[in-house]
């Protein structure tokens, strides 16, 4: 399993680079303009990981962040140019770049918020051009601490960073309660394996839900996993328990844990649906959001 996800994250990384050649596609259009000059590093630096960092450090130096913005969609073209360099950069490199970026920002507070709202949209969201809990956190801290935002505001970005830290890799599953098919309640936690384990969720109208359990469900090497007591599935629907919804979920799989838990959605981060948790032999999340092809393959 950990084979198959570090593959998937090379993959993921490899997508932003260019897959065809000079003389497949002919001429290269010309360069797109932009809300501003982008900064462009020296030849001199030759690591693609240092050219990556230069423009980081650099990207808003031609910006006036003092100043209103006037054509958003613009902008946000420009945000989303910046940070699609994160997954090249440096870690340290990017989260100080973020800092800065805020911390000037706070000169306007419109904004301020427009980038708050920005950075929510695509590192946070369902629609995240570059989804990235680790990039989002900077943003939504320096939302929390400063001065510019009301103390309402602070609270919608506390809950966030409350959800990252519960649902991070490497801490331990968030506990939540759930009820069975026969109506019994129970913690989520009594029902985690002592190997790994897989927390399905899936919404039981959901088209893509339906065909996602039909898959793992009939998967040959999923079932042998789980017979021989080498993984375990517990399919979780983000719902209230009712009558109707056991009737309707008894016949989704023989093998799985099935159970409800209406407080899901807002103790895990479920930015799509379906969604997998992967959890290692001590309850410890591995990874998360997890697409149901990705398991598959």
């Amino acid at each position: 399993m950990k084979k198959i996800i570090l593959l998937l994250s090379f993959i993921s990384v490899l997508s932003w680079f260019p897959v065809f050649s000079q003389d497949e596609i002919g001429e290269m259009p010309e360069k797109p303009k932009t809300l501003f000059p982008y900064p462009q590093a020296p030849d001199t630096i030759k690591s693609f990981q240092d050219r990556a960092n230069y423009v980081v450090i650099r990207f808003w130096n031609n910006f006036d962040l003092s100043k209103p913005v006037i054509d958003e969609p613009a902008f946000e073209v420009a945000f989303c140019d910046y940070i699609n360099f994160f997954p090249h950069a440096h870690k340290t490199v990017v989260i100080n770049s973020i800092k800065d970026l805020m911390n000037k920002a706070q000169s306007n507070k419109s904004n301020f918020v427009l980038i708050g709202r920005l950075a929510e949209k695509n590192l946070f969201s369902s629609q995240a051009v570059f989804a990235s809990d680790e990039a989002y956190l900077p943003f939504a801290e320096a939302m929390v601490k400063s001065n510019v935002i009301k103390k309402k505001e602070k609270e919608y970005y506390k809950r966030q960073i409350s959800k990252i830290n519960r649902n991070a890799v490497g801490a331990l599953c968030p506990e939540v309660e759930v009820f069975g098919l026969d109506g019994d309640k129970m913690k989520l936690s009594e029902l985690l394996g002592d190997k790994t384990t897989i927390l399905f969720f899936n919404d039981g109208e959901c088209s893509d839900c339906m065909f996602g359990r039909l898959r793992l469900s009939t998967n040959v090497t999923m079932n042998r996993l789980i017979t021989d007591g080498s993984l375990k599935i517990v399919c979780i629907s983000p719902c209230k328990y009712t009558k109707e919804w056991a009737e309707a979920a008894k016949g989704w799989s023989e093998n799985w844990v099935i159970v409800a838990a209406e407080d899901a959605g807002d103790t895990f981060d479920l930015k799509i649906s379906p969604s997998i948790f992967i959890l290692d032999g001590e309850k410890k999340i591995v990874e998360k959001n997890v697409p149901v092809e990705a398991i598959l393959r």
